[in-house]
């Protein structure tokens, strides 16, 4: 029974069953006719299946199947009026209402089927010996089989319980450990990264009074040093926020985009290097969603770097450009001056993370050594308003 309740196609094969044995029983032995008994079993046995979708149509539907055998039947012929065949169709209607949680109306169809059985027994028999006896089967039986079902549909229900509450014991699990995690990443970049780059600009901003006779050129550059300094603990404290909190006041937070490429190009030169920047107009003027231009100015960014760090000085040229899928941006950098360092290489996290923040996207990402001896970023990201 529990199988089959769980089943719709495993109802549908004990409903046949039980129609096969229920139809000739009533017709050959209790003497109704054959069209009325088939139609007895029928709404007897379909209540099986019905039970699965309209519970309170299925008990009507079994009621109504045993009402009719009962009065076309012969109740001389044998037990009545709850013949064996239909006690077993209808405790095993109780048993699947049970398991399926429906006790209250299973108790309900019960209740009403014991009413029914005295409504008849004294109509047509005035209530005979034979009736009253069948009253007692019928009531004991099917009874039993309500509570054995209510009982497994009580176990079952305790069960799921169990399970969906060892799930949330386990997500919360997971996610303290990832708070955790997150706690001790923060923890480990305030302490080091952040230490680190406020002295980088205490240093830079004090050069030119701790430094006697400093070039202007030379001041200028240590301005720019501490300006980087400060961007870099501005972006570290978001960072941190993110990684203290769930992020959803740095998601408030405004983030940077398209306009801010103009920035990243200024650094770069500042850094030695001679940089071009193209935008395709109409994405200028276009308003992108937050993650795609988030990550559109990440992997400028990443690219600049890598120029800025392994070939300084060297001619890049940065492109944003509207392609049918979506956008493409590519950052190329010339070989860099002789005395300068070489091409970028992917032994660092750099080239990954930005692979991670397209796949974000379902973008791809490329990159590699040129044969002139430059370097080449590109990533395609996908954006339905780039058509």
């Amino acid at each position: 029974m529990r199988a089959a309740a769980a089943s719709p196609w495993a109802l549908v094969l004990l409903a046949a069953a039980c129609f096969s044995v229920v139809a000739p029983v009533t017709a050959g032995v209790y003497g109704v006719p054959a069209g009325t008994a088939m139609v007895a079993a029928l709404l007897q046995c379909s209540a099986l299946v019905i039970a699965l979708f309209r519970p309170p149509l299925a008990v009507v539907s079994a009621v109504t199947g045993v009402v009719v055998a009962a009065v076309a039947a012969d109740p001389a012929s044998g037990p009545w009026p709850w013949m064996p065949q239909t006690i077993v169709v209808f405790s095993l209607l109780l048993a699947l209402l049970g398991v399926r949680r429906q006790w209250r109306l299973g108790v309900a169809a019960w209740a009403s089927s014991m009413a029914l059985t005295v409504v008849l027994a004294g109509l047509l028999t005035g209530f005979s010996e034979e009736a009253c006896d069948d009253l007692a089967v019928h009531g004991s039986n099917s009874a039993l089989l309500l509570a054995a079902g209510s009982l497994v549909g009580t176990r079952r229900r305790v069960r799921e319980e169990l399970a969906l509450s060892r799930r949330h014991v386990q997500a919360e699990s997971e996610r303290r450990v990832v708070v955790e995690e997150r706690n001790r990443i923060a923890r480990e970049l305030h302490d080091v990264v952040a230490h680190s780059m406020s002295v980088i600009g205490v240093q830079a901003t004090t050069a030119q009074y701790r430094l006697e006779g400093l070039d202007p050129r030379v001041r200028a550059e240590f301005d720019d040093i501490a300006a980087q300094a400060r961007t870099a603990l501005a972006e570290m404290r978001t960072l941190l926020g993110v990684l203290r909190g769930s992020g959803e006041d740095a998601d408030r937070a405004p983030q940077p985009g398209l306009e801010g490429l103009d920035g990243l190009v200024e650094g770069a030169r500042r850094a030695g290097s001679r940089v071009r920047l193209h935008v395709d107009p109409p994405l200028r003027g276009a308003v992108l969603p937050p993650s795609v231009g988030l990550v559109v100015h990440r992997i400028v960014q990443e690219g600049l770097a890598n120029v800025v760090r392994h070939a300084t000085g060297a001619d890049v040229e940065v492109s944003v450009l509207r392609a049918d899928p979506g956008i493409v941006l590519e950052v190329r950098n010339g070989p860099a001056p002789r005395g300068a360092g070489g091409v970028a290489d992917a032994g660092g996290h750099g080239l990954v993370g930005v692979r991670e923040r397209a796949t974000l996207l379902r973008g791809s990402v490329s990159a590699g050594p040129l044969e002139d001896g430059g370097f080449l970023l590109r990533a395609l990201l996908p954006w339905e308003g780039a058509a």
